[in-house]
């Protein structure tokens, strides 16, 4: 919402039209929360703080802040009351003895710890792709002033910062007056008072961005701009669609692990193929089974759907596609979730689940691994570059518990790179 001073501090309806774009895969996971770490259980601040992370979280945002007390700890809290994914990042320094220390009671799903405060404020800030910043001290003022100013330094692809409060209408006010401040330093800052209004500001930032050619980056900044990890991707296979497909048509590199998977589930039955591609996989389960194929590049699903009329192929993004619930038999992905950013991943991993009946089968060939890496090869038809999230066994353990399967093997395959193969169960 807008401030009550004349400020040059943009709503969001001032930036974007009223009809918004499908973005194929979400920009915006991680909302970082920063603030007071003295604030009390039962402060109206804390109970607000603790509404809009819960309103986030049930939207399936993941939570992020500093595993402290206070605001980080009703921003943690509110993930939890939505079921929802939440991150800390502590600081435990050795010698600073004016810090509340770490907070035990504030327990996330993941964590990270720093004992250098520059270090770990670098850290959140990379986690976050929206901040939400409420009343602090000078903790709170030092995260702020970062976050601001990158926020300037890489306008065009920067982090939306909201202020959460209406003190901040003053704050603002007297920083205007006192300092120099242009047009573009304010245009980045966004404010709130409530929950929703901080739901509605990240969704049109998304829809903002999604307007825009944003491209994909690497390297040591990479963690302080809006990033499309997925799109590179998705972009480089809409433009090697028809080569690829000509250069592997007829092969099929997985028969083996097709016959595993088709041994272990019975006729009749729902088969979906995750990453469908050209259909090269769809096909074969075609001969066993009803399948079902989704594919988010268009090109891909348009040949896949020819080649195999039996078949429903579906163009869409698996990230903001709603699946039938309780419906496969076996789900069938390779290939394909490794090019999900982490932050997509459990989002991902519960829908899968969700959508199978019990004792349903999740076969899944991903490249093993740590951490996420953009990749450049050279092929016959194209030098292509593409993200991936490389999975470790002790992830995949770790996932399929968050997402209610059963590990019944993982298995590793070592070709032109590392591949994991994991057979899961709905129980």
């Amino acid at each position: 919402m807008p401030v009550d001073v004349d400020l040059p501090i943009k709503t969001l309806d001032d930036q974007i039209n009223e009809e918004k774009t499908q973005v194929p895969g979400r920009l915006i996971n991680n909302i970082t929360f920063f603030g007071d770490s003295a604030i009390p259980e039962g402060d109206p601040i804390f109970n607000s703080v603790r509404d809009t992370a819960k309103l986030l979280a049930e939207n399936n945002y993941t939570i992020v802040d500093g595993g402290g007390p206070g605001i980080m700890q009703a921003a943690t809290e509110g993930a939890k009351l939505a079921n929802g994914k939440s991150i800390a990042i502590y600081w435990e320094p050795r010698l600073a003895s004016h810090f509340e220390g770490r907070n035990t009671a504030n327990l996330t799903d993941e964590s990270e710890t720093y004992s250098n405060y520059m270090m770990r404020t670098l850290g959140i800030i990379e986690k976050g792709d929206v901040f939400v910043v409420c009343k602090g001290g000078t903790g709170t003022i030092s995260e702020f002033g970062m976050v601001w100013c990158l926020a300037k330094l890489y306008y065009g692809s920067h982090k939306p910062v909201i202020l959460f409060g209406e003190f901040w209408d003053d704050l603002i006010a007297a920083l205007k007056k006192g300092m120099y401040l242009d047009d573009v330093e304010l245009s980045v800052l966004y404010r709130a008072n409530n929950p929703n209004e901080v739901l509605n500001i990240i969704q049109e930032s998304e829809a903002m961005y999604g307007k825009l050619d944003l491209k994909s980056r690497d390297g040591d900044e990479a963690g302080f701009i809006i990033n499309p990890k997925i799109r590179k991707t998705a972009e480089v296979y809409k433009r090697i669609a028809s080569a690829y497909y000509s250069t592997n048509m007829g092969r099929n590199v997985a028969q083996e692990q097709l016959e595993e998977f088709m041994g272990m589930i019975d006729t009749p039955a729902q088969i979906l193929d995750i990453g469908c591609g050209p259909g090269t996989d769809t096909k074969y389960l075609l001969k066993k089974y009803s399948v079902t194929g989704i594919e988010m590049v268009k090109k891909f699903a348009d040949i896949a759907a020819f080649e195999n009329p039996k078949a429903r192929i579906i163009n869409e993004d698996l990230v903001v596609y709603d699946l039938p619930k309780n419906f496969y038999n076996g789900i069938w992905t390779r290939d394909a979730l490794h090019h999900l950013p982490e932050e997509e991943l459990d989002l991902v991993f519960k829908k899968i689940s969700d959508s199978l009946i019990n004792a349903g089968i999740l076969y899944m060939v991903v490249r093993e691994g740590t951490g996420e890496i953009y990749e450049k090869e050279r092929k016959r038809y194209s030098e292509i570059e593409r993200f991936y999230h490389l999975f470790s066994e002790e992830e995949l353990y770790d996932r399929a518990k968050r997402a209610g399967f059963k590990v019944l093997k993982i298995h590793h395959v070592q070709k032109a790179h590392s591949w994991i193969v994991a057979i899961l169960k709905k129980i």
